[in-house]
């Protein structure tokens, strides 16, 4: 009796190994998609997501360590659903804040991401800083024309050419981003 309690509890635990010609479970225990910092314990990190109009908030927070650090999102999505454009309102490291400007991976590198704001002759030209399989990244300083941009809550046309000679053109809004904003003010 004692032998078959012991083979049960490794059938059940996972401690048995399927012979030749079994089949393995096709299903798996589907990871967090919060991906806890090395440093952190699991269950003492923990990441809000909060919708407002056009935007995300999204805040993680090192809960030992009360520690917090967020973000706003917004993402432009083509007919079929793949990411045209995002955009993200977040600080640096000693507090300066940046909008992450994100394109599709089939942005030409060398070629910068125009944001042309509603009410404003010129465009702002944002460098690319790297291109990997699923993005590319340019970083935009939030300086006195963004703040008053924001505070408008503007509308402005996002635009950058592509590895195949084509140029993809977005519409990306401000409004909403400063009601974001508030919770972490």
């Amino acid at each position: 009796m004692k032998g078959l309690v012991a083979l049960t509890c490794l059938a059940l635990c996972g401690g048995l190994v399927p012979a030749a010609g079994q089949v393995t479970s096709p299903y798996r225990i589907k990871p967090s998609d919060v991906v806890v910092p090395p440093d952190v314990k699991l269950g003492e990190y923990q990441r809000t997501i909060r919708p407002f109009q056009n935007w995300t908030l999204i805040c993680d927070e090192n809960l030992k360590a009360r520690k917090k650090v967020c973000n706003v999102s917004q993402i432009i999505e083509d007919a079929s659903g793949k990411m045209a454009f995002s955009w993200s309102l977040a600080a640096t490291q000693d507090g300066k804040p940046y909008m992450i400007l994100r394109t599709a991976p089939n942005a030409k590198s060398d070629s910068p991401v125009s944001v042309k704001f509603d009410g404003r002759d010129k465009a702002i030209d944002v460098p690319l800083n790297g291109c990997n399989d699923t993005v590319c990244v340019g970083m935009l300083p939030v300086g006195p024309v963004v703040r008053q941009k924001i505070t408008q809550n503007a509308t402005s046309a996002i635009s950058y050419a592509t590895v195949d000679g084509k140029t993809i053109t977005v519409t990306a809004t401000l409004k909403g981003l400063s009601d974001a904003l508030s919770p972490v003010k």
